[in-house]
């Protein structure tokens, strides 16, 4: 009886411990520099065509990936965020980058993170876009670059622009113009 006492009392604590090491993080443990993640809990759940396909856990998995970055992109949009603004010292300007910054990261986020089959952003736009806005810090025209990804992310969204559009090309030219396009 003290043996099956034990048994099932371990075999409680083993479940309790393995079911806190699959839960996304909950809004206590959720990084309070990026969007809160009820935003996204909600964009998952009405999301109906993707939601059958994917878990929230996944979804909030890629979320937390995009802001924070992993092993193939260890930039992540908070950081590149915050290399946007080094050498600004304009608040004002600083304050528009970082709200347009922060508009360009809920749309990409909000898509990036979905299923592959389902989603209109892909990481080698998240990967153009960020080298592009590498490339518009040294030739301080940020700015320029964020209104026109700002763009492009929603005219992807809408279905406004085609996903083989977003190349490199589009933002720097390859001939040397040190002119955005």
């Amino acid at each position: 009886m003290k043996s099956r006492f034990l048994l099932s009392f371990v075999f409680m604590i083993f479940v309790l411990l393995s079911s806190c090491v699959t839960r996304p993080p909950q809004d206590e443990n959720w990084p309070k520099d990026i969007p809160s993640r009820a935003f996204f809990v909600a964009h998952y759940e009405s999301d109906l065509d993707n939601k059958p396909g994917q878990d929230l856990d996944e979804y909030l998995m890629w979320v937390l990936r995009f802001y924070k970055g992993w092993e193939l992109y260890h930039n992540g949009w908070t950081k590149v965020t915050e290399d946007s603004l080094h050498g600004v010292t304009d608040p004002a300007l600083a304050l528009e980058i970082r709200t347009k910054m922060g508009l360009i990261g809920e749309g990409i986020a909000c898509e990036w993170a979905k299923n592959k089959k389902d989603r209109r952003i892909l990481l080698r736009h998240v990967v153009v876009w960020g080298n592009a806005l590498i490339e518009s810090i040294k030739r301080d025209q940020e700015l320029a670059l964020i209104d026109r990804v700002l763009a492009d992310v929603n005219g992807l969204l809408a279905g406004q622009i085609d996903l083989d559009d977003v190349k490199a090309e589009r933002y720097f030219p390859r001939d040397g113009d040190d002119t955005f396009l």
